[in-house]
C-alpha cells in the first residue's frame, strides 16, 4: 500500500454525529484516549434530531454541558404541548399536553430540551476537542477493518491529504449511521421493519407568528385532504423543519424541489403568500429495526448503526447516546485493568432490550398519529366540526410527549447487576408513568442533598466512578469500600448521607428513595444505574462488597 503509516489508539470511533461525539467525550472523561474519524469535512448543517430527553440531559450534565445545551434549546413555553390542526390558519383539531417534554423537578435536577442536531454537534465537538486524550479527524473515512484476538486493524483514508493509513486499536466503535460501513463489514443485517415511510426533511426560515404566537407548541401536526405532515419549531422564532411524506413508487427525491417544498409549507400554514426561505432538503426512510448483533468481537455498534427508530417520540439519538454511556465505562474498566473483558458482554445483554422496547413504542406512536390523519381523511373533520373519531384518535396518541416511564424507568434485568430479590414498582402504564426506585438495574433516583454547604442532586455524585452510598450508620460499608477500591485500583467514591455524614439530606428523602435502613448501602455504577444494594447492615461488609464487585466487573 502506498504512503501508508501505522498508528495506534486504545479506541477508534467511526462516525462524528451526536453519538460518536458523545463517545469521544465520555471516554476522555473516563481517562481513555480515543481517535474519532468522520468522512464528512465537519459537523452537520442540517437539523435532524431535536429532542434531548431527561436522561440524556443528565448525561450531558455529568459532562459539564447542561448549560450550553440549555442555551440552544427551544424555550420551555414551546415544549408543553402538541397541536393537531388542519393547517396553522385552519381549524384546530385538538391538543395534547406533553409532560415528558416539560420536565418534573421532583424526578430530575434537569429539564428535557428541544434543539436541533446542527446546534448540538458543534457543542459536543468543542467539548471533545478540549479534553485530553480525545482526537478528532474529519474528512477521514474508514475503508477497511480486520480483527483478531488482540485487536482491530483499521484502514483509513484521509481525503484531504489523499493518504491511506493503518491504525491498530484495541476496540472499535461503529457510530457511522444507518448505512454503517462498520455494520456491513461485520456482516450484520437488520431485524424489524424497514421502509415504513419515505419522507423529506425540509429546513426553512419563516415568521409564522401570525398563526401561532398565542399557542406555542413542540409540534404542529397538520391533517387535511390537501396536506399531511408536521411542522416543528427549532428556536421559537424563524427556524423550522417539516416532514413531507411521499410514495417512492410514484415520486423520487428529485421531484421535491425547493419550490415544491415551499408550496407544501404554505399549504400547511394555510396562506399561499407567506414568505419563507428553504435552506436544505434531506430525504430519509422511516424504519423500526435493530442490528442482528450490537457487538462482534472487539467491534461495537451504537446509534443509528445499531438501531433505527421512528422519530415519533425522539428516542433515536437518545437511545444511542445512552447506550454509549453504558458502554464507555465498561471499555474503560477493561482497558485500565480494573474489570475483566467479559464485562463487555453485558453491553448487548443490557442495551438490546432497551433498544427493542424504544423501537416498538416509537412505532406505536407513529401508528397512533397516522390514525389521526386517517380519521381526518375519512370524516372530513377539517371541513366541519371535529368528529368523535378524530377526538378519540388524538386522545389515543397522548403517549407522544408523555413518556417519562420510557425515559427514566427502563432497567437492566441482567448484565452488570446483582439482583436483591425485590420486585420493580408497579405502574399503570410503563410508558407514561414512572416511580423512582433504587432496585438494582434501575437508574439511581434523584434526591436533593447538601455537600459542603452547596445544594446538589444525588445524580451529581455519579461522576464516571462507582459510588457507594450509605445511611448515617453505614460507616462499616464506607470503610470496606474505600479499602477495596485502594486494593483493586478501582475508581470509587463513598459517602455517608445523614447526620454526621459527608452529605446531608435536608428533606430526609434518601433512605426511602433508595430503599435502605440507616445501616444499609447501595453501589451505583459509573453510568448512574444501581449495581448492588443491601437494605441492612452486614456482619462482613468487606467480603460482601468484594463479592458484589466481582459480579459487577465480570471477575
Amino acid at each position: 500500500m502506498d504512503n501508508v503509516r501505522t498508528v495506534e489508539t486504545p479506541v477508534l470511533i467511526v462516525g462524528g454525529g451526536p453519538v460518536g461525539l458523545t463517545a469521544s467525550v465520555l471516554l476522555a472523561r473516563l481517562g481513555v484516549p480515543s481517535l474519532l474519524v468522520e468522512r464528512r469535512p465537519g459537523v452537520t448543517d442540517h437539523p435532524r434530531s431535536r429532542l434531548i430527553n431527561t436522561r440524556t440531559v443528565e448525561v450531558l450534565r455529568s459532562c459539564g454541558l447542561e448549560s450550553a445545551f440549555e442555551e440552544i434549546s427551544l424555550p420551555k413555553a414551546w415544549r408543553q404541548q402538541v397541536i393537531y390542526t388542519t393547517s396553522l390558519a385552519g381549524k384546530e383539531l385538538g391538543r395534547v399536553k406533553t409532560d415528558a417534554w416539560a420536565g418534573d423537578a421532583t424526578l430530575s435536577p434537569v429539564l428535557p430540551l428541544i434543539s436541533s442536531q446542527d446546534k448540538m454537534e458543534p457543542l459536543l465537538r468543542e467539548c471533545a476537542e478540549g479534553l485530553p486524550g480525545a482526537e478528532l479527524r474529519f474528512s477521514t473515512e474508514l475503508i477497511g477493518l480486520e480483527q483478531d484476538e488482540r485487536g482491530v486493524t483499521a484502514t483509513l483514508l484521509d481525503h484531504q491529504a489523499q493518504r491511506k493509513e493503518q491504525l491498530r486499536t484495541s476496540y472499535l466503535i461503529g457510530a457511522d449511521g444507518a448505512g454503517s460501513f462498520v455494520r456491513r463489514q461485520l456482516g450484520l443485517g437488520w431485524v424489524g421493519q424497514t421502509g415504513i415511510a419515505s419522507l423529506m426533511n425540509v429546513y426553512f426560515l419563516a415568521d409564522l407568528s401570525p398563526w401561532i404566537a398565542d399557542r406555542p407548541a413542540a409540534l404542529y401536526w397538520v391533517s387535511s385532504k390537501g396536506v399531511t405532515g408536521v411542522l416543528a419549531p427549532l428556536d421559537g422564532e424563524e427556524r423550522w423543519v417539516c416532514q413531507i411524506g411521499y410514495n417512492p413508487e410514484h415520486e423520487s427525491t428529485g421531484d421535491f424541489t425547493p419550490e415544491r417544498c415551499a408550496d407544501w409549507i404554505r399549504a400547511a400554514v394555510g396562506d399561499a403568500s407567506v414568505p419563507l426561505n428553504i435552506l436544505s432538503i434531506n430525504p430519509w426512510t422511516l424504519s423500526s429495526v435493530i442490528a442482528e448483533r450490537l457487538r462482534r468481537g472487539r467491534v461495537f455498534l451504537v446509534g443509528d448503526a445499531a438501531h433505527q427508530l421512528p422519530p415519533t417520540g425522539g428516542f433515536g439519538m437518545n437511545t444511542g447516546m445512552q447506550a454509549m454511556h453504558n458502554l464507555a465505562w465498561k471499555l474503560a474498566g477493561v482497558i485500565q485493568g480494573w474489570a475483566a473483558p467479559r464485562l463487555l458482554d453485558t453491553y448487548e445483554l443490557e442495551r438490546v432490550p432497551v433498544a427493542r422496547y424504544n423501537s416498538e413504542k416509537s412505532l406505536e406512536n407513529f401508528m397512533l398519529v397516522a390514525r389521526v390523519n386517517a380519521a381526518v381523511m375519512a370524516q372530513g373533520a377539517g371541513e366541519t366540526e371535529v368528529d368523535d373519531e378524530t377526538r378519540a384518535a388524538i386522545r389515543g396518541a397522548r403517549r407522544y410527549g408523555n413518556f417519562i416511564g420510557m425515559d427514566l424507568g427502563f432497567a437492566y434485568a441482567q448484565g452488570a447487576v446483582v439482583p436483591d430479590g425485590s420486585a420493580p414498582p408497579k405502574v399503570a402504564d410503563d410508558v407514561s408513568r414512572y416511580i423512582p426506585t433504587a432496585r438494582p438495574g434501575h437508574r439511581a433516583p434523584h434526591v436533593p442533598l447538601v455537600k459542603d454547604g452547596r445544594e446538589i442532586s444525588s445524580l451529581d455524585l455519579f461522576d464516571f466512578r462507582f459510588t457507594l452510598l450509605t445511611g448515617a450508620n453505614g460507616s462499616a460499608w464506607i470503610e470496606a469500600g474505600r479499602k477495596l477500591a485502594q486494593a483493586r485500583g478501582l475508581p470509587l467514591s463513598a459517602y455517608r448521607i445523614g447526620p454526621y455524614g459527608e452529605l446531608s439530606d435536608p428533606a430526609a428523602r434518601f433512605l426511602d428513595a433508595y430503599g435502605l435502613s440507616s445501616q444499609g448501602a447501595v453501589l451505583v455504577r459509573p453510568d448512574g444505574h444501581v449495581g448492588w444494594r443491601s437494605r441492612l447492615a452486614s456482619t462482613e461488609p468487606g467480603p460482601t462488597l468484594e463479592r458484589a464487585l466481582a459480579l459487577l466487573l465480570g471477575r
